[in-house]
């Protein structure tokens, strides 16, 4: 596939640097240009689009941002997709875009429940070994009423359960809301941290769905998942509402214990 790869509507003229980066994301999605084609110059590209050329500099510039093609000496060339810059691009629009923690606990369910499920039948001996030493991580913070120490626990034991599922686009997708995710993880738990036997709860949720994945019990391990992101969700409600007591699933938990 060459340079007459793009080709548009004579009715469908593009108006924009946008447009015009949308049109070659399609024709490169339809197959109509692949990795290594050379794209049409400036001046046929703003004749063929009947955009300016100027547009045309505006959208090649952003598709070279996006990784999508790369500006060479003897023109611009389609580059094959890294999913590593396109996840890294992805999470940068997340930012930008100021997603809500509504929007990013719906995230974590789409990842991780599903990535629980897989773990549960996929895990290995050194994934469960792992699991356990962030546990125990995990219940020395709570008992050295360590915050820090907790958050971090906390962040890499659902980082690993997803690691876990082996599957590595999940992976990706948790690595790419991480920097969100231990924001939003650090901020929840300071306020939910006032209550006493909250982290107990909390610590008591992450040992539920551990023995689900050793005991490779893969509806204990979606159910276990959904309960403790459901959890964080109605309290997440309950923080912007003004929460002054410990809710009634934690109220009275004083220990927990990993065998």
């Amino acid at each position: 596939m060459k340079a007459e790869g793009i080709k548009l509507d004579k009715d469908q003229p593009v108006r924009s640097y946008q447009k015009v980066v949308d049109k070659i994301k399609e024709v490169i999605i339809e197959g109509k240009l692949s990795p290594g084609d050379r794209l049409k110059s400036e001046r046929e590209l703003a004749e063929k689009l009947k955009v300016s050329r100027t547009v045309i500099r505006e959208a090649l510039k952003s598709l070279e941002m996006l990784g999508i093609v790369e500006v060479r000496a003897r023109g611009t060339y389609i580059r094959a997709p890294e999913i590593k810059q396109v996840l890294e691009t992805f999470s940068y629009s997340l930012a930008l875009d100021q997603i809500t923690v509504q929007e990013l606990v719906e995230t974590r369910k789409i990842i991780e429940i599903q990535a629980a499920k897989l773990a549960a039948v996929r895990r290995t001996s050194e994934d469960l070994a792992i699991l356990v030493e962030i546990l125990k991580e995990m219940k020395n913070a709570l008992q050295e009423n360590h915050f820090e120490k907790s958050v971090e626990a906390d962040f890499r034991f659902h980082y690993y359960l997803v690691k876990a599922s082996h599957n590595q686009v999940l992976t990706r997708f948790m690595e790419t809301i991480s920097d969100l995710y231990q924001q939003v993880l650090a901020v929840t738990r300071k306020e939910l941290g006032k209550f006493n036997g909250m982290d107990e709860g909390i610590y008591g949720q992450h040992l539920d769905i551990f023995y689900a994945i050793k005991n490779g019990d893969v509806n204990l391990a979606e159910k276990s998942v959904v309960i403790h992101l459901d959890s964080l969700e109605e309290e997440l409600k309950q923080i912007e509402q003004g929460l002054e007591v410990t809710p009634p699933r934690y109220a009275g938990v004083t220990e927990v214990e990993l065998d």
